[in-house]
């Protein structure tokens, strides 16, 4: 009796181990198709554009062309001067890179294909007033033009589906020159 009882437990066992379970006894149902790594990026294209957008064009307005138009690039003391230049030295560089990275997030996306030209003008831009915040020589012209061309870039992306909403960097982002 003994015995039969240990038979009868192990031929259970095997059994089990052998044979699928009742759950498992049809064929796994087909695994979904896996998104592709151009796929993915494409569908995350629009959401870093957005994120890299805003915070160049944030630090762009608030530490260049606002400071700029209030005058503080040239009037104060020399210390609030100084202050101003390395403020908006770092939001050059911070904004040159943020918008070089907004670039190529548009580049993968078929929607925001369109503003690849304007985008492009802008990184363009920007370099140029890297250099002329390096060598004090801001003028209003390039900053207007850098201005109008981000309206014209956030119009589009607003009409895209991919509104831009400005934000403002912390100081570490705009040390580290990146967000």
């Amino acid at each position: 009796m003994r015995y039969t009882r240990l038979i009868a437990i192990a031929l259970a066992t095997a059994a089990l181990v052998i044979t699928p379970t009742l759950a498992g006894a049809q064929t796994a149902p087909p695994r979904p198709a896996a998104v592709t790594s151009s796929q993915s990026a494409s569908l995350l294209a629009v959401p870093k554009f957005v994120f890299h957008a805003g915070l160049a064009f944030g630090a762009f307005h608030h530490f260049i062309y606002l400071p700029f138009k209030a005058g503080k690039f040239t009037s104060g003391g020399f210390f609030s001067k100084l202050k101003t230049y390395v403020a908006a030295g770092a939001a050059a560089v911070f904004t040159y890179h943020e918008t070089k990275l907004a670039l190529q997030d548009a580049r993968q996306n078929k929607v925001l294909k369109l503003l690849v030209s304007p985008l492009t003008a802008v990184v363009a831009l920007f370099n140029t007033i890297v250099s002329k915040v390096k060598g004090h020589n801001l003028d209003a012209t390039t900053l207007n033009s850098a201005q109008s061309t981000l309206t014209l870039i956030e119009n589009q992306a607003k009409h895209s589906g991919s509104a831009v909403s400005e934000a403002l960097p912390t100081a570490k982002q705009l040390l580290a020159g990146s967000a």
